[in-house]
């Protein structure tokens, strides 16, 4: 017993220091904010292609659009056109119009050309349209690198329009404001609500938003209806232009980048990441419970659909939490469920490999190879601790050994007594018995641990059998021949490890043990080769293919409750044998009446045909009876000795 609970408390004394360091090694990266990128890229799979607010409207300075006007830079006339067109009705005007083009120079073309859009940028803002051209602003400095030209600066807004990228060169945030200067960014001044600063842009794509080519709006082809009241871009959407960011949807027209901003600071709703204690808690719970799922099941289906399902939690909870605008820290989750899953695989490999080593040594003196793989396979059939079970005992016992022994020199009775037991046990070993002890010359054996066994009464019996015809074989080349008794019965027994805590035995015990060996010792007083329990006899069957006769019915020593004695047959009967038998059993019929004479003359003939042992013991207890009748005799002998 002392062995179940020394490994597990080896395993448990373990675990806790294994788990503390695998919340060290999974918490680590988190803390650390390594991998912030990799975290950064999964987030941006949840994103999916929306429809925006409907209230923002490009206008795409597309190829077609650059094929018909003629070569970029465009004169400043084109945009002139664009705004005029967009003011034309007055009860159909836009909001604001956000012109995602630099102005910082005089045109190419001409003063005529900037006076041209100078005058529509005044018609603009007379008509109550804002419109906000772009900054751009040093990365590191915030230093105003262009800006419009001093003649559009005093009829506009402005904004900067510059993206922070993160390190992988994605843009996934937008700043409003930036220290060090007065301007606010360009998405802002055309939607100015309030926003954390820098806020996560709620990326749509770019089919939810309206884009129209920038040539249809300049000859009129669109109506005036479709930009009120709607916030107006305009910019480059024409590969040749290069005016492209990278995004959570790839590379993007910075005009829809902007676009993306303004739809969600109008919508509001802006992410917010998962508090660091509250993430840092969640992360250990995850190692710690794919630790512990791990460590419990040891069936691997089951154990593989327990983590399937914490993965498919994650995944829901993240994107559920997505959905409400809460960004979980779903890559440190998988990390910490592949890195606890990984060490734990580890940790139980080492683990179970010393124990099943352990249990390979403890019982591959006693256990054929194939159950110790069984339970190696299943260690859950094994239980160390001692339990209650129904088992069948074997005692065997060689008769006269002490006669024997004392006519052979030590090394004479070594070899016999060695060749006798290598070829008793192996067939008891084949037979799924468990040999478990040697005393002296006995053999004490057993069926139905640490492995359960639906025919172990059989299986005892079968190597009953096989015993006493392996000794013939054997007395054929030995000097000094052998004769053996074996007993057996069946019953619950306990069974486990016995002894102190540094020496014990897998072992069983209990009554239904001390029958068994109580039996090998009637096998001497009954002269028969084989004796086997009622509770055996009855497992097995008549129909098993196995001879047996009824002996007697007796109360043994130490028991209040009869039992009735069966000797198994080694070999199949003659008729010689058969009829014998029948001697036999007539003769007991009359035994337990009291008629002592009639019973005599039946075992006599019993005896005439095989020389019959039980028959011969019977006939000295009918004539001991015959003088000295028992008292209230019902058939049943009682041992007084053991």
């Amino acid at each position: 017993m002392e062995l179940k609970h020394s490994r597990i408390k080896s395993k448990s004394f373990l675990f806790p220091f294994f788990l503390l360091c695998v919340l060290l090694v999974t918490e680590a990266p988190f803390v650390f904010g390594l991998f912030q990128t990799v975290q950064e890229k999964i987030t941006d799979r949840l994103f999916l292609q929306k429809t925006g607010s409907g209230k923002i409207v490009v206008i795409a300075i597309d190829d077609a659009s650059i094929a018909d006007i003629g070569q970029w830079p465009w004169p400043r006339t084109a945009f002139a056109t664009i705004l005029d067109q967009l003011i034309s009705d007055p009860l159909n005007k836009p909001v604001s119009v956000g012109i995602d083009v630099s102005f910082s120079e005089p045109s190419r073309v001409g003063s005529d050309d900037d006076v041209r859009l100078s005058e529509a940028l005044e018609r603009a803002r007379a008509a109550g349209v804002s419109v906000v051209l772009p900054i751009d602003l040093a990365s590191n400095t915030n230093r105003v690198l262009s800006e419009p030209f001093p003649l559009f600066k005093e009829r506009t807004q402005q904004g900067f329009i510059n993206i922070p990228l993160d390190g992988d060169g994605v843009a996934r945030y937008s700043d409003w404001s930036r220290s060090g200067t007065m301007t606010e960014s360009f998405s802002h001044a055309l939607a100015p609500v309030a926003a954390p600063n820098p806020f996560r842009i709620d990326y749509r794509g770019t089919n939810g938003f309206s884009v129209i080519p920038f040539l249809d709006v300049a000859i009129g082809q669109i109506p005036s209806r479709i930009f009120k009241d709607k916030i107006v871009l305009i910019g480059a959407t024409a590969p040749n232009l290069h005016d492209d960011v990278a995004t959570p949807f790839n590379k993007m027209a910075g005009v829809f980048v902007n676009a993306n901003a303004i739809n969600t600071l109008l919508a509001g709703k802006f992410f917010t990441s998962l508090d660091r204690a509250i993430a840092f808690v969640l992360i250990g719970l995850i190692a710690a419970f794919v630790s512990l799922i791990v460590r419990r099941i040891k069936k691997l289906i089951p154990l593989l659909f327990s983590l399937v399902a914490v993965l498919v939690a994650i995944v829901v909870a993240t994107s559920v939490a997505f959905g409400f605008y809460l960004l979980l820290p779903i890559f440190y989750f998988f990390l910490a469920f592949v890195l606890s899953l990984i060490a734990s695989l580890a940790f139980h490999y080492i683990t179970e490999s010393k124990e099943k080593e352990f249990i390979r040594k403890s019982f591959q003196y006693y256990l054929t190879p194939h159950v110790i793989d069984e339970i190696l396979k299943h260690p859950e059939k094994l239980s160390l601790g001692g339990e209650s079970r129904h088992m069948t005992i074997l005692f065997s016992d060689i008769r006269g050994f002490t006669t024997i022994s004392e006519s052979l020199t030590p090394e004479e009775l070594t070899h016999l007594l060695n060749e006798y037991l290598t070829a008793m046990t192996d067939i008891i070993m084949e037979h799924g018995g468990v040999v478990d002890k040697y005393i002296g010359d006995a053999i004490m054996a057993f069926w139905g641990a640490p492995l359960d066994d639906a025919n172990q009464e059989s299986e005892a019996c079968m190597s009953s059998v096989l015993m006493m015809q392996k000794l013939a074989e054997l007395n054929k080349t030995w000097k000094t021949p052998l004769a053996i008794g074996i007993g057996m019965n069946s019953g619950n027994v306990v069974v486990g490890n016995m002894g102190s805590h540094k020496r014990f035995n897998y072992t069983v015990m209990g009554d239904e043990v001390n029958l068994a060996s109580r039996l090998e010792s009637l096998t001497k007083y009954y002269r028969v080769s084989v004796l086997v329990s009622e509770s055996t006899y009855r497992a097995i069957g008549s129909e098993s293919g196995f001879y047996f006769r009824e002996l007697d019915l007796v109360v043994v020593k130490g028991k209040k409750e009869p039992t009735k004695l069966f000797e198994l047959l080694v070999e199949k009967p003659s008729a010689t044998d058969d009829q014998a038998l029948v001697y036999f059993q007539a003769g007991r019929a009359l035994y337990k009446k009291g008629q002592w004479d009639s019973a005599i003359a039946k075992f006599k003939k019993a005896i005439a045909l095989n020389n019959d042992g039980p028959s011969q013991l019977f006939i000295e207890r009918c004539e001991k009876f015959r003088v000295h009748p028992p008292q209230n005799w019902n058939g049943v002998y009682v041992f007084e000795n053991k």
